[in-house]
């Protein structure tokens, strides 16, 4: 009779290893299934309570205002590359008797949107235009807040604008940039105007403006507006 020996082969424990990995695999194999379902809900579990966390996060305004920036800062992406003549006042014209001001307001007295207003990617204001009257904000280019306007040309009257002061040194010379976000679609689109001025300073009151640009803006509901006025000189 013939005699069949077995291979050495079998008697490897990677062997013995293998075959019985197989085996209870194939004898257990709800187990198999247990572990691949717990393994898939304490993955969802976490993801969902990280999302949780992340929204819940009391950075996130912060967050979203340096986003803001530099979103401002791309869109100043495309004149990157220009260069131009700086002259000897590059920060701003040498009008020491005058302050700048502007008036952003709907003059058509229709609703519009409201808006966060930017000079030179510098937020200096707000505008709240959600009623049909001829209503907006004014900018002051003085830290001094008891400085006010007594006899102005805008063609919307002083006593509807909110006020606002800003930096003086924000103002450059030359080319300068005015934008509004939109901050709250009213449904109405919008139309009105931007009027730069120069106020001569009477003690802690502005009188005689002499004008510098007037800008008339209309765009959809929702959308933001952005212009670029040349300041050069203290009048046009």
């Amino acid at each position: 009779m013939a005699i069949i020996r077995k291979s050495g082969i079998f008697k490897k424990w990677w062997v013995r290893t293998i075959r019985e990995r197989n085996y209870f695999g194939f004898r257990y194999w709800w187990f198999n299934w247990l572990i691949l379902l717990a393994s898939l809900f304490l993955f969802f579990y976490f993801w969902k309570t990280n999302e949780e966390a992340l929204s819940s996060c009391p950075q996130t305004s912060e967050i979203h205002s340096t986003i803001d920036q530099i979103e401002l800062a791309l869109e100043e992406c495309c004149s990157c590359t220009k260069t131009a003549p700086i002259p000897k006042d590059s920060v701003a014209v040498d009008c020491p008797d005058r302050i700048l001001a502007f008036q952003v307001c709907n003059s058509n007295s229709a609703k519009d949107d409201n808006f966060d207003v930017y000079l030179n990617n510098v937020k200096i204001g707000q505008l709240d235009l959600n009623t049909d009257q001829k209503v907006g904000s004014v900018f002051l280019a003085t830290n001094d807040h008891s400085i006010s306007i007594k006899r102005s040309d805008f063609i919307c009257p002083i006593s509807n604008m909110r006020i606002y002061y800003f930096d003086p040194s924000i103002i450059k010379y030359g080319q300068n940039k005015i934008r509004l976000k939109n901050t709250q679609n009213n449904r109405n689109n919008n139309e009105g105007d931007i009027e730069i001025r120069n106020y001569l300073l009477d003690g802690k009151e502005l009188i005689d403006p002499c004008k510098i640009r007037d800008i008339h803006f209309g765009m959809g509901s929702g959308d933001n507006f952005s212009i670029d006025f040349n300041y050069t000189r203290c009048c046009e």
